[in-house]
């Protein structure tokens, strides 16, 4: 998979809103829901937005840019075909447990634009399917893998369910250091909610998220936290973290501004 990187200024007859022309647009106001995968955006930064006066209809550029067809390297051969609505869960397993089709790479729900294989019965929001393989940042090499064999710095291993979903993986003097994309998710959920609920101001979360790293990174032996490069090591995680919440809440634009700066992003 590759970030999208040849994004049109405009679109014209999206089948999800045929009926008026989509405009790409950067913004720095309040966090906004997809109208395409029905998942949280980013307020700063790009989308694509119906300017008519009477439609509040945006889209993730991930979901706008949607290609018919993708295959993920963390699947093998399997071909994902892009919906506009998730299938119904009676066609399927349904791994929700009650919750509805989820995705196969962060466990959250899946219903609405989804990538569905239908020979192995697998979903992936648009958004999910674009994150990265693999980057470098300041000499850390951060993989994405298909589950967690460890416990999640961020959340410690609590959270068992997420172990099954996708998790990027590090290391710091040897020991390995997992992410679960869920976790990363889930600090962006916090910081949206809170906004809805006027708690906090537009933009914030993902600027909040890399000094809290340090604290998150609990999964590692004491002996190896108190050593002195791990406050740098919390460092380059967290400008990491910031990145990958970024893409996935439909920002790549996010990605190409830390593959052109420095530290390497998906460089090396």
């Amino acid at each position: 998979m590759t970030i999208l990187d040849d994004i049109p200024p405009a679109i014209s007859g999206h089948p999800a809103h045929p009926e008026h022309k989509l405009k790409l647009v950067t913004t720095d106001d309040r966090q906004f829901k997809c109208d395409g995968c029905m998942e949280p955006g980013r307020g700063a930064g790009t989308r694509y937005r119906c300017e008519h006066e009477r439609c509040n209809f945006d889209l993730h550029t991930c979901c706008a840019c949607a290609v018919p067809t993708l295959k993920h390297y963390l699947f093998g051969d399997a071909t994902f075909v892009f919906l506009l609505q998730a299938p119904d869960t009676s066609t399927g397993r349904g791994r929700g447990q009650g919750r509805g089709r989820v995705c196969d790479a962060c466990g959250e729900r899946a219903s609405g634009f989804v990538y569905h294989c239908f020979d192995d019965d697998l979903d992936l929001h648009p958004c999910c399917a674009h994150l990265p393989e693999r980057f470098i940042q300041d000499g850390r090499v951060f993989e994405l893998h298909r589950k967690s064999s460890r416990p999640c710095g961020m959340c410690g291993g609590k959270n068992r369910r997420r172990s099954e979903f996708w998790a990027y993986r590090s290391y710091f003097e040897g020991e390995a250091v997992d992410l679960h994309v869920a976790c990363m998710k889930e600090m962006f959920r916090l910081g949206w909610d809170a906004e809805y609920q006027n708690r906090v101001g537009g933009g914030q979360i993902v600027q909040a998220s890399a000094p809290s790293v340090d604290r998150m990174l609990h999964s590692l032996p004491r002996k190896t936290r108190k050593r002195s490069g791990f406050q740098g090591f919390c460092k380059i995680v967290g400008n990491v973290v910031s990145i990958i919440i970024a893409v996935i809440f439909g920002n790549p634009v996010a990605m190409m501004a830390a593959i052109a700066g420095p530290g390497g992003l998906l460089r090396g």
